[in-house]
């Protein structure tokens, strides 16, 4: 096959004013250019033109018939202005364009659209042809057009030798076509590889073929993959973006801390040799103010509040509670004599300069993770900005046909996705800056578009659902046959979360990881909080565990064949030394109610004989989850 000559037209009036705004376009021509996609290997695409027009449709028709002149373009796509909205005319332009329809490829990107969303139904778009030239309507949105395009893209060189009669392509194509009905078992290259329990239900596995490994080994397998982001994806930030962050640079103090002499009480600075007795009141000296100016002889003092700085003369502070005022001025608004009632010693609360920090002092060290009082730290010795270690970027992705988006209209047979924000919003908590990137039904192609959407965009991708062993379970053989990437560990020995995955794969020559986790709601936020967030710290360089207390129970447990992370709620008295631990309810996986309020995960050990339940009193490990809850 020769390589698809293409035309792309991006229709927008906002993108036509401003070329910058176009993102569709260049998305588009970066698809069919890319040799390592599906797409890319069917089409062999070379662009001949690109433009943008207005939503009008003479100029969009002038562009259409131009380039069907052009013996040079064989396929033109459309990107945009195939929706509802009143300006929304590229498929009437393209009606008056073309001379025969082509509406198999329209009902094609409709069906496979209508799989992600029902609003898809809207899609208005047309697809025709006009002398050699095949016209594709694709919709305005990145994402859409690519998804539309992939859908399409098996059938355009056909369609292109067609118009073009290419009689030997044309020969070629149906001997193959004729070959694949013959021997169902000869699929395409690119489908061949996927496990026959995605075609075959009855070929499936009863088995897995995945180990199960202890939740101590899966831990293991995660911390020896993963490599922590080097120095280069370091960043500077302002002190309020660092909570929580490591720090990635030896810290040493701008300035001495105290700068000044400092009084340490709310009192009077002296001269320490006068002793005892009465002393004239000079003024009185504010913290922020400025002492050095005030001199001291025998018989006088300065009032000082706390962190004042005190005049150079003065050898010692008397605190307020040990004067008495002897006198105050004619307006009775400042004093003019106390009395020291105490001994006094030289020195007697002053803070000298740098007796807190020396200035050049070594105070936090690369590596350190930031907490409010490393932060206050670093502010005390003058710092606005430091080093931090970047975050990994982070993706989210909800597998399933079953899935909708919250406020969508429930279809029959569906459910509104919870994960998805249950685990972004975990993430956001413990620091980090997570991008949505969607629901992927159980397609092969739709799976294989959304993962590799996700991985040019972030470090980790973390996933729910399709890895357990429903037919239609499909992400582990994806992972492997499509990005060639290494299963470190397809199930642990844990309730729930038995089909918890990790692999990883080198995507654009970065390494790339994938925490899969089961759909069930709360084997979803379990795993997350076991292997997710411990991955997504290593990388930033955070050795960090989770705390572990002993707590007593207040139900019985019957023990499971596999060690059991029980949601709880933690509380604390003034009497027992252990907290007590209260269960959230039922515990099944589903029931995503059961992680209200709970702030433990309690760590019940397999049934064993002679050991196959716990009873209220008895002690057992909780890891802490959050914010504590006291009594």
């Amino acid at each position: 096959m020769n390589s698809i000559r293409f035309g792309l037209l991006t229709v927008s009036d906002s993108c036509s004013n401003d070329k910058s705004k176009d993102k569709s376009g260049p998305a588009v021509e970066q698809y069919i250019k890319d040799e390592t996609s599906e797409v890319g290997k069917i089409l062999k695409g070379q662009i001949q033109c690109t433009d943008i027009v207005p939503d009008k449709e003479s100029s969009i028709k002038g562009i259409l018939k131009s380039w069907c002149n052009n013996e040079n373009i064989d396929v033109i796509l459309t990107i945009g202005g195939t929706g509802f909205s009143a300006k929304d005319v590229t498929p009437e332009a393209t009606k008056q364009v073309i001379t025969r329809e082509v509406p198999g490829m329209s009902t094609a990107m409709l069906m496979s659209s209508l799989k992600v969303t029902p609003m898809a139904m809207l899609s208005r778009a047309i697809c025709g042809i006009r002398r050699k030239t095949l016209i594709i309507n694709l919709p305005g949105s990145p994402k859409a057009a690519k998804e539309c395009l992939s859908v399409v893209a098996p059938a355009i060189p056909h369609a292109v030798d067609l118009i073009r009669d290419n009689k030997e392509n044309i020969k070629d194509t149906h001997r193959n076509v004729q070959d694949e009905i013959v021997t169902p078992t000869t699929l395409p290259k690119g489908q061949d590889k996927i496990s026959s329990c995605l075609t075959s239900i009855v070929k499936r596995n009863r088995q897995s073929p995945y180990p199960m490994v202890s939740v101590e080994e899966a831990s293991k397998l995660i911390h020896e993959q993963v490599e922590p982001l080097t120095s280069n994806c370091k960043s500077e930030e302002d002190l309020e973006k660092c909570y929580g962050r490591i720090l990635d640079e030896d810290l040493y103090s701008n300035y001495d801390l105290p700068p000044f002499r400092a009084s340490i009480k709310d009192g009077y600075a002296v001269l320490a040799s006068d002793g005892k007795g009465r002393r004239k009141v000079l003024s009185g000296i504010k913290a922020g103010e400025v002492a050095t100016t005030m001199k001291l002889v025998s018989g006088t003092c300065v009032r000082v509040n706390t962190g004042a700085p005190i005049p150079d003369d003065a050898t010692a502070v008397v605190q307020v509670e040990d004067t008495k005022l002897i006198k105050g001025t004619s307006d009775n608004m400042e004093e003019n004599e106390i009395e020291i009632l105490t001994n006094v010693q030289t020195g007697q609360d002053i803070r000298p300069i740098g007796s807190d920090i020396k200035k050049g002092e070594f105070i936090l060290m690369s590596g350190t993770k930031l907490g409010a009082v490393e932060l206050g730290l670093a502010a005390a010795c003058g710092y606005k900005k430091i080093s931090v270690i970047s975050l990994p970027k982070v993706g989210v992705l909800s597998t399933g046909d079953e899935l909708q988006s919250p406020g969508t209209p429930l279809l029959p047979g569906h459910i509104y996705d919870s994960n998805k924000i249950t685990l972004l919003s975990m993430l956001r908590e413990n620091g980090f800056d997570p991008i949505d990137v969607g629901i992927a039904l159980d397609d092969e192609n739709i799976m294989v578009d959304k993962i590799k959407n996700a991985l040019e965009q972030v470090d980790v991708l973390i996933t729910s659902g399709s890895v357990s062993m429903g037919d239609r379970d499909m992400l582990k053989p994806v992972l492997q046959h499509y990005f060639n990437a290494t299963i470190h560990f397809g199930r642990v020995n844990m309730k729930p979360g038995k089909p918890t995955t990790f692999a990883t794969c080198s995507f654009e020559n970065r390494k790339k990881y994938f925490l899969c986790l089961p759909g069930n709601p709360v084997s979803a936020t379990v795993t997350m909080n076991l292997f997710a967030l411990p991955l997504l710290r290593q990388l930033c360089k955070d050795y960090s565990t989770p705390t572990i207390v002993a707590a007593k129970l207040t139900s019985s447990y019957d023990l499971d064949p596999r060690p059991e992370y029980a949601r709880a709620i933690l509380k604390w008295d003034d009497i027992l030394a252990q907290p007590l631990a209260y269960s959230t309810g039922n515990q099944i996986s589903s029931r995503l109610l059961s992680c209200k309020s709970a702030n433990a995960l309690l760590m019940l050990p397999a049934r064993k004989p002679g050991n196959t339940a716990l009873h209220v009193g008895d002690v057992v490990e909780a890891m802490l989850l959050g914010f504590m809850q006291c009594t």
